[in-house]
């Protein structure tokens, strides 16, 4: 069996909406990225500490830390899965309060392939006790807000694990929660078993089945984002090209909401796949007709310091004409040195955060609307 389901749980928003997806991505290879690096490393925080705590052995998370903590590792980075093993902790702590042979699970690695073809995966932690299973799922990132309200992976998970524990347990309803720190956002969702199992009955496993044969049309739309043919897809290419296609020929505000603003993030996603594989085959010696391959803007940089330093020293410079005078860090950088909630209690009252640019929204956005004509935007260049 190979180390990543054809249909991972993770990828099932994709695959459930656009069932073509999983076969057209098959063999390309994943591209590693510092983002995910950050994540491994933090996951390895995260399942030590639990690990340490139930008194488990952590060797092979250890030696992940050794390879990753130098390039990836933060005071803040300590803080945020802190915060998670503790929230992991209360919720085990409340569950055994209940059923006081409670389970927590570190890791556990789930079969899901009664309901999709040959998947399995990990799961963060499983807190397992009478009545009501939870599964928790750590999210490092930071860039989008995740919510376990009716989310697929953590329903797969929910399902793998009743599979595993229900005979040992009573479970009548299953709770998915997501801890993401760095944006302070825990989302939980509970469903009874009986939801669930309706659920994968009537739409996980037809999708499903249909993915793992390739069947169903390819179907854009936000899920695409993380797609590995993004930049190859036609159907896709054919929605991008056609959210301008309308009469007349100038776009009305009706259009503009209703065509228009929400494609997008979807031609966002679009384009920047084109832009990167284009550039690909071009080095890989694929002709493009009317493209050709030109040496970007580079920045030139100083290869010995003191020996530049020396040279205008020599020729009558001062050290205050060589030398920029010491800058602080940005605030960013300051607080995964010392974590931001330490940041916070020690330089807080020095710190302001003015008034943000005004940007457009989606109705079911949770932050407050404003008022376009207020005196308080007057100022602001949105250029």
């Amino acid at each position: 069996m190979s180390s990543h389901a054809l249909l991972s749980p993770s990828a099932s928003h994709r695959w459930l909406h656009c069932t073509a997806a999983p076969r057209l991505e098959e063999g390309i290879k994943d591209e590693g990225s510092d983002y995910a690096a950050e994540g491994t490393l933090a996951h390895a925080y995260c399942a030590m500490k639990l690990k340490e705590f139930l008194g488990l052995p952590t060797d092979g998370e250890k030696e992940e830390i050794a390879a990753l903590h130098e390039k990836y590792g933060t005071g803040e980075m300590s803080e945020y899965t802190d915060t998670y093993a503790t929230i992991v902790l209360e919720k085990f702590n409340a569950a055994r309060a209940v059923t006081p042979d409670a389970q927590l699970l570190v890791e556990t690695r789930l079969d899901f392939s009664d309901y999709v073809p040959e998947a399995f995966g990990t799961a963060d932690a499983i807190i397992i006790a009478d009545g009501t299973m939870e599964i928790i799922d750590f999210k490092y990132g930071k860039g989008v807000k995740v919510s376990a309200v009716e989310n697929p992976q953590m329903m797969i998970y929910a399902l793998g694990a009743y599979a595993r524990f229900a005979f040992e347990y009573r479970i009548d309803n299953l709770r998915a929660t997501i801890v993401q720190p760095r944006i302070d956002n825990l989302s939980e969702y509970e469903i009874t078993v009986e939801e669930l199992t309706s659920w994968a009955s009537n739409v996980l496993t037809p999708a499903a089945e249909k993915a793992y044969k390739g069947e169903g049309p390819q179907t854009p739309g936000s899920w695409c984002q993380f797609c590995k043919v993004k930049n190859r897809c036609r159907a896709l290419a054919d929605k991008c090209k056609a959210a301008v296609a309308v009469d007349p020929k100038l776009i009305t505000p009706e259009e503009l909401a209703k065509d228009v603003l929400p494609m997008v993030p979807i031609v966002k996603t679009w384009i920047s796949g084109v832009e990167e594989f284009a550039l690909a085959q071009a080095l890989s010696g694929v002709q493009l007709p009317g493209w050709k391959i030109v040496e970007g803007r580079s920045v030139r940089k100083i290869t010995d310091t003191d020996s530049v330093a020396d040279a205008l020293t020599k020729s009558g410079y001062t050290q205050s004409d060589i030398y920029k005078p010491v800058e602080m860090r940005t605030i960013t950088e300051l607080e995964k040195l010392v974590g931001k909630k330490q940041f916070a209690a020690l330089c807080g009252e020095w710190v302001n955060k003015p008034q943000g640019k005004p940007t457009l929204a989606p109705e079911s956005d949770k932050r407050k609307a404003i008022d376009p004509a207020a005196d308080d935007f007057k100022d602001i260049n949105i250029d």
